[in-house]
């Protein structure tokens, strides 16, 4: 089965930067350059420099990834973000409109013990590029951090997994911010001593297939590698944050992609 833990998150402390919606940012790869300076713009602590670190004059090829470290570095010491005090799932919601109705698509993050494509429960379904691996593998060296989640799916044709997680955080309440396309993200820590068993448990024989994030997987795969070949290899370097769905999430809409060929 995929090795399922809880984990020590990075959060930002809302009483330093006020508005959640004012700090988030879309995935990296969907961020074009007006999108880029509007969250520059947005917040001094927007998660855009970590993730997207804007190129600046004079700058050298690692510039950007290194100020995103230094920024990473600077938020953890100035109690911009926190680490909690103890390992946690989280249980996240996205509440959305499409076709005149609103879903929520509901999942959960954790880490996930990497291993290969091929030998064993976690399956892509598309081929990766050298430019955007490397991309993210100076980010991840600059950082030392899984800053974007991997979205994997799994089989759960009574999203019995789901539900027991939402009972769990029934009555907690949520973190939420609402982004800049209306979509609500609602957040639920919970402590991973409460569930992480009975999760394992549940999923014990199914498998993961990786929705969006093959890039950042096979990265986390490299970057493990290369700590090890560098003798500074920490056991938290064989995981990679993952943010997991049913496929039978009634929330789980997966439209097509149109491309045009002339």
């Amino acid at each position: 089965m995929p090795n399922i833990q809880a984990f020590r998150g990075v959060r930002y402390d809302l009483g330093v930067v006020g508005s959640l919606a004012d700090v988030v940012a879309p995935p990296y790869d969907v961020i074009n350059a007006a999108q880029q300076d509007s969250l520059y713009n947005r917040h001094p602590k927007n998660v855009v420099r970590l993730i997207l670190n804007r190129e600046e004059a004079g700058d050298s090829p690692k510039s950007k990834y290194e100020r995103a470290g230094r920024f990473l570095r600077s938020w953890l010491s100035d109690g911009t973000l926190a680490v909690e005090n103890q390992p946690m799932l989280y249980v996240y919601h996205q509440v959305f409109a499409w076709g005149g109705q609103t879903f929520t698509r509901r999942g959960f993050m954790c880490r996930v013990r990497l291993e290969p494509f091929g030998t064993g429960k976690i399956f892509p379904h598309e081929e990766t590029h050298s430019k955007a691996k490397q991309d993210r593998f100076l980010l991840a060296t600059a950082t030392r951090a899984n800053l974007s989640p991997v979205f994997g799916m799994y089989p759960d044709p009574d999203n019995a997994v789901q539900m027991t997680l939402d009972m769990a955080v029934a009555a907690t309440p949520p973190i939420e911010a609402t982004d800049e396309l209306g979509v609500v993200h609602r957040l639920y820590p919970l402590p991973g001593d409460q569930v992480q068993a009975k999760i394992a448990e549940m999923i014990a024989d199914r498998n993961v297939y990786i929705a969006d994030g093959h890039h950042r997987y096979e990265t986390a795969c490299n970057y493990r590698d290369a700590r090890r070949e560098a003798g500074d290899h920490h056991p938290d370097c064989d995981y990679v944050l993952m943010m997991l769905v049913g496929m039978d999430d009634p929330g789980l809409i997966v439209l097509p992609t149109h491309r045009l060929f002339r």
